[in-house]
């Protein structure tokens, strides 16, 4: 039996809310407000924690913790797993993508795969953006994504995409 465990994490940029099992990760999402962690493994939740403060405190953090295996569709696997290749302060545009996964006419259906991604954060979607350079799309919302590349070094921020 797998037994789900979360913990809660107060971020620059709001309230975290982790799932995890003992094969690591499985839900990573920004929430309202904080609750109380459940947990029978504390040495993973310590590393998650950690991997957290690491990550909004070093610029390019390298994570420790284990993503748990995805229960996504095969196509939605492909496009998560090749979120988890974009470096820190870069992006890619979602045609980007469609190219690495081979499939160079699926863009569209690569943002809605990338919309999915149910690990925030650890499995980077806040890395993807618009052909145009446009910030679009994020289940965390844009000005979150906005902060997350900034705080990631990412250059290509422009005036014109500015939030207000």
């Amino acid at each position: 039996m797998i037994l789900l465990n979360f913990l809660f994490f107060e971020s620059p940029i709001g309230a975290i809310r982790v799932e995890y099992t003992q094969q690591g990760i499985s839900s990573l999402r920004f929430v309202e407000q904080m609750g109380d962690n459940h947990t029978d493994n504390p040495e993973l939740e310590q590393l998650i924690l950690a991997d957290l403060q690491g990550y909004f405190t070093q610029k390019n953090y390298s994570w420790k913790s284990a993503v748990a295996p995805y229960l996504g569709t095969e196509f939605q696997e492909k496009v998560w797993k090749s979120l988890t290749e974009i470096p820190a302060g870069e992006a890619w545009t979602y045609r980007d993508i469609a190219l690495k996964i081979g499939q160079p006419k699926a863009a569209q259906a690569v943002g809605n795969a990338n919309g999915q991604n149910p690990v925030l954060l650890r499995v980077p979607c806040h890395r993807v953006i618009g052909s145009n350079g446009a910030m679009v799309g994020y289940a965390g919302e844009l000005w979150r994504k906005e902060w997350l590349l900034n705080h990631e070094g990412y250059a290509g921020l422009n005036q014109q995409m500015s939030l207000f």
